[in-house]
């Protein structure tokens, strides 16, 4: 193995591991933003909102704790056991509360913007150790109060397993609740990613911009929009010509480089970032795509990170660095992530794709013969494969598919086959068996009458459980179900209640849109 590769796995352990922390970014499970007084059902009590002060109110009998950002900031204020006694006076006022920063792994992005500000720009740049503004704390006699720089972030206090933190975003106030038993973390192995690639690697050059211009940037929050300055530009030569992108982040500090690529929504996330670093004295600095990582928003619906300024767009699919986590938590709970490889008419794609993430999947869909890296499916609760003609999938296309189907097989996850593809998950089937010294006899595969649609899976599903009619199981333990092809596309059902009502009542299935209403009944049951 090589240096590079050696020193990419070393990094990636590194990023896994920070991610696995108890109060990391996978144990987020919600976020409030705060009116004048705020609870919210769970809540350890009644938050208030005063001149920028936030106290929580604990409800009766709750036993809470600072956290140990907060102890700290209580400390270093000189501060004491006892009713108030952490902070200096009333805590306003420049002295109070110096505590220590909160830093940020160059491999574990925040959700904040990278919008150095003047006072930590200036004094980076006269060489001097930047002190940006901390926050304050005090304890009151049945809670805590704390008061937030703009921007800021304070792991505040802590319940159980849960930890409260405070965050400002573009003025907003918000309390984001982080637990070390999230099914996210607990279900957390790895970040999937692409093998890493030296092609993706590039020298540029920095250009620092004087003053610091301000973008007004998007975030992961559909309501939230924040201020960034662009440090600077990135500049450097590739295949396709020279590219060049804004960097934020301070020249003294370390630059970062948020990019959108043709990638996104396929096999990576919205955006991905870069640390830079800092540059050399003439500017130069590398730029490693394959160290290219999720910001928090990939992890969790409660995060605010920042987009990359309008433009910032690589003009070639970025296939190194990370790729889409297959899991996500949501008000929902933790989602159930699913690979779908399909090829029927696109029309039929276009009407059927929003309908798996209103009945509760979270679907990666990718094209067998024009997707060709190859996913792990760790991280995926189930993987099925659709198509009505094999004709266009080349060889190496048909191998991919067996792969993971026999990947799947071996899992012990869900795996379906449907239409033609039905043959990958048979085959991989007969291959697995027959490695493992099974010799199941099956001299003719069953085979679907001329108008019915066939379906195969394996026997970690229970397909009746979902409304559907077993009409065969071969020696292997696959398991067949048949379906009219004549049926319309959409139902005229309207609400998922409705739905869930026929499947319990077992009534037979008259669209595809029931049919895959069924099919995401059949893998989250399983789940």
């Amino acid at each position: 193995m090589n240096q590079f590769v050696t020193e990419w796995n070393t990094w990636r352990d590194s990023r896994n591991s920070a991610l696995a922390k108890p109060f990391g970014w996978l144990s987020v499970v919600g976020l409030h933003w705060l009116d004048q007084e705020s609870t919210w059902p769970g809540a350890p009590g009644t938050f208030t909102l005063s001149d920028g002060w936030v106290t929580v109110a604990l409800e009766s009998g709750t036993k809470a704790g600072p956290a140990a950002e907060t102890f700290d900031l209580m400390s270093r204020a000189g501060g004491a056991a006892g009713n108030g006694g952490a902070a200096a006076g009333n805590g306003a006022g420049n002295g109070a509360g110096s505590g220590v920063t909160r830093a940020t792994s160059p491999s574990v992005p925040s959700d904040t913007s990278t919008m150095p500000t003047v006072t930590e720009r200036l004094a980076a740049e006269d060489g001097a150790e930047p002190t940006p503004e901390r926050p304050q704390v005090r304890v009151e006699d049945n809670g805590f109060s704390a008061h937030l720089p703009a921007g800021g972030s304070l792991n505040w206090f802590t319940v159980g397993s849960v930890l409260y933190e405070l965050i400002d975003r573009g003025g907003r106030i918000g309390v984001r609740v982080r637990d070390s038993k999230s099914p996210l973390l607990g279900k957390f192995f790895e970040v999937p990613a692409f093998d890493p690639d030296p092609d993706f690697v590039f020298l540029g050059r920095f250009t620092r911009f004087d003053p610091f211009p301000t973008h007004t940037i998007e975030t992961a929050q559909e309501d939230l929009r924040l201020q960034t300055q662009a440090a600077g530009t990135v500049t450097f030569e590739t295949k396709q010509g020279e590219v060049s992108l804004l960097a934020t982040g301070c020249p003294k500090t370390g630059l970062q480089l948020d990019f959108h690529d043709g990638t996104n929504g396929k096999t990576t996330s919205a955006w991905r970032t870069i640390d830079l670093g800092v540059p050399n004295q003439d500017g130069s600095l590398v730029i490693d795509f394959n160290r290219a990582v999720n910001y928090p928003f990939a992890f969790t619906s409660f995060a605010t990170c920042p987009a990359p300024i309008e433009g910032n767009v690589v003009p070639f699919d970025v296939t190194a660095g990370e790729r889409r986590p297959p899991f996500f938590y949501s008000e929902a709970g933790i989602n159930v992530p699913f690979l779908f490889y399909v090829w029927w008419d696109e029309g039929s794609a276009e009407v059927t794709r929003p309908w798996y993430s209103r009945f509760g999947l979270d679907i990666t869909i990718l094209n067998p013969a024009q997707d060709e890296e190859k996913v792990s499916l760790v991280g995926f609760d189930g993987v099925a494969m659709s198509g009505g003609d094999l004709a266009p999938l080349g060889r190496k296309a048909r191998s991919r598919l067996i792969d993971v189907a026999t990947e799947a097989l071996t899992s012990r996850i869900p795996v379906i086959g449907i239409g033609a593809y039905t043959a990958f998950v048979i085959q991989a089937q007969r291959e697995l068996r027959s490695q493992q010294g099974y010799d199941d006899g099956i001299d003719a595969e069953y085979e679907a009458s001329a108008d019915r649609l066939l379906i195969v899976m394996n026997n970690e599903l229970e397909p009746t459980k979902a409304g559907f009619d077993v009409v065969h199981e071969d020696a292997s333990g696959l398991l067949y179900v048949e379906m009219p092809f004549d049926i319309p596309l959409e139902s005229e059902r309207t609400e998922v209640e409705d739905f869930a009502a026929a499947m319990e009542a077992k009534s037979p299935i008259t669209s595809w849109q029931e049919f895959d209403y069924r099919m995401v009944a059949l893998i989250r049951h399983h789940r």
